[in-house]
């Protein structure tokens, strides 16, 4: 593939070689087309057949879509509901390659049909060679006198000695790309977590319970050798066909996986297996039941997603299913209104499907549990539920599952509610003026704009006495908040407050005065009283200076 694709002439020079022939001389040479192992040679090869398609579009429109949705490398995976529509996209898939001297081999189809008028050269080799009907295409066996896929499972030898080393090596061996066979490889992904839970070494022996365990599935794991799934996954003449996915976990995994279900013109309904994905659960930090639900919900959505974009079908319906109501209440919950962890999946959720869509299952009926739960090899042949999914799946939509959720009474992860109360103590129009007398005139000013305000004019005296109350207890709420609560509350002052030698009260006003022996004296109230305020304050200073004026002292 690569050797039909030439490069630019000044580009060549960046492939040169050095070679040296039988006398020993040197000579170099520039390789003139795409070389094979070079990190820019897959690029320029796909990129060189994506603009093939580009440019003979007009002339083969079929073919130039097929190539650039179809096109794996130089494996061509490809297909049509019909042979005539098949025959049509062979030619001139054929033809089209062919413009660009790119010559189309090896071909294979379950139908003979399709094969009749290729060369010998253009038909796979296994095809005409025997009776094996099983061809490999991008690690995947397929029987196409079948069109089915086989699963390919090689035995394992139990050596005397197994480590996780030997556990790991084992388990990457399987290969299932599409997740056919999720509740075995779960099995496989525990056995292994246990190993990293235990920490041990790589070349250490396993533990007596876990090297029973390993030992039980590796033998009985190639049983599901030529275990055969149907390729076609959607029924002839259909027309109706949606996607439904289901997901479910547990404490040990969780997983999610989607079928397909198809009606024909007859009125028959096909559901299949199309793909499944599942991951254990997180081994360090430990997560509740309904966040690993969660999760698996998430990763079903994601599932889909990539269902959606690889299927070149029409789908007109999706539909999710899960056995965990507080899950679905929270996808029917905005993500405002919940913890963070649970938010930020659920508005994935809902930016990628509509909340409507998702449905409650029962766990017996979820095939999706028992890719959370794993099986064994021997109980996984015996599982009719994960090909086809559940029964009613084949059935009208009036016999579907149709449970109405019910509101939990106390969700822990739902984001509660919380009312701040600020205090906002703004004096800063107190410390705006140089002189008590003017600020009390601006702030009477200001006073009157209160709707109970009874004063006009020049203000009085009444009014400028109210005003420096008000400012007098601006002052003392300020430096005395704690004692003025106490007092307001008839609490006795805390024991550390430093006015509670001079025996504190609020006078009718509400203002904080000096308590003490001086009520029975013989002199005014507001001698045997004084009005409380602290030292080195704005307003303190100010009173002192006018207070000093008035009375005629001289200095500070």
């Amino acid at each position: 593939m690569y050797l039909q694709v030439q490069v630019r002439p000044e580009d060549r020079k960046y492939q040169r070689i050095l070679w040296r022939d039988e006398q020993g001389q040197i000579n170099t040479y520039e390789l003139n087309t795409v070389t094979f192992g070079l990190s820019a040679s897959p690029f320029l090869a796909i990129r060189s057949l994506h603009q093939l398609a580009m440019d003979e579009a007009e002339q083969f429109p079929l073919a130039a879509d097929i190539l650039r949705r179809d096109l794996y490398v130089d494996d061509l995976l490809t297909g049509a509901l019909t042979l005539e529509e098949a025959t049509r996209l062979r030619d001139e898939s054929i033809a089209l390659l062919h413009r660009g001297k790119f010559n189309l081999r090896q071909c294979a189809s379950n139908s003979t049909d399709l094969l009749c008028g290729l060369t010998d050269q253009s038909i796979n080799l296994q095809l005409q060679s025997g009776d094996d009907k099983t061809l490999k295409t991008l690690g995947i066996y397929w029987n196409s006198q079948q069109d089915a896929i086989i699963i390919t499972v090689k035995k394992i030898a139990i050596p005397n000695k197994i480590t996780k080393r030997i556990v790991l090596s084992e388990v990457a061996k399987i290969f299932d790309p599409l997740g056919l066979l999720q509740p075995v490889i779960v099995t496989a992904k525990l056995i292994m977590q246990q190993l990293w839970k235990l920490e041990l070494a790589w070349d250490e022996t396993l533990p007596t319970n876990i090297h029973t365990e390993w030992v039980d599935f590796s033998s009985h794991l190639s049983e599901l050798h030529n275990l055969t799934f149907r390729r076609k996954i959607v029924s002839s003449n259909s027309e109706k066909i949606q996607l439904h996915g289901f997901c479910d976990a547990s404490e040990k995994a969780y997983g999610a996986c989607v079928y397909l279900r198809s009606t024909n013109s007859s009125g028959e309904v096909y559901s299949q297996l199309v793909c499944a994905k599942s991951r254990v659960a997180p081994m360090k930090r430990v997560q509740t039941i309904p966040r690993l639900e969660l999760c698996a919900a998430k990763l079903l959505t994601t599932l889909h997603k990539t269902v959606m974009e690889a299927l070149n079908v029409q789908i007109d319906r999706s539909i999710f299913w899960t056995d965990s109501t507080i899950v679905q209440h929270w996808i029917n919950t905005s993500p405002h209104k919940l913890k963070t962890f649970v938010a930020n999946r659920i508005a994935e959720i809902r930016q990628a499907t509509n909340p409507d869509d998702w449905r409650h299952v029962r766990s017996h009926e979820n095939p999706a549990d028992q890719s959370s739960r794993g099986q064994s090899p021997e109980e996984f042949l015996r599982n009719d539920l994960w090909r086809t999914g559940p029964s009613w799946l084949k059935e009208e939509e009036s016999t579907w599952p149709n449970f109405k959720i019910q509101i939990p009474t106390l969700d822990e992860e739902m984001r509660k509610d919380l009312c701040f109360t600020v205090a906002v103590n703004n004096h800063e129009i107190l410390e705006r003026y140089s002189s008590i007398r003017k600020l009390r005139r601006i702030l009477s000013y200001c006073l009157r704009m209160k709707k109970d305000n009874q004063f006009k004019g020049i203000p009085t005296v009444q009014e400028i006495r109210q005003t420096n109350q008000r400012i007098i207890k601006l002052v003392q709420s300020s430096s005395f908040m704690q004692e003025i609560h106490d007092l307001q509350n008839g609490k006795p002052l805390n024991s550390k407050s430093r006015l509670l030698s001079l025996s504190p009260f609020l006078d009718e006003a509400g203002i904080l005065r000096v308590g003490g022996r001086l009520r029975h004296a013989d002199i005014s109230h507001n001698q045997r009283h004084p009005i409380l305020l602290p030292k080195s304050n704005h307003i303190t200073n100010h009173i002192i200076e006018n207070d000093h004026q008035s009375h005629g002292h001289a200095g500070v």
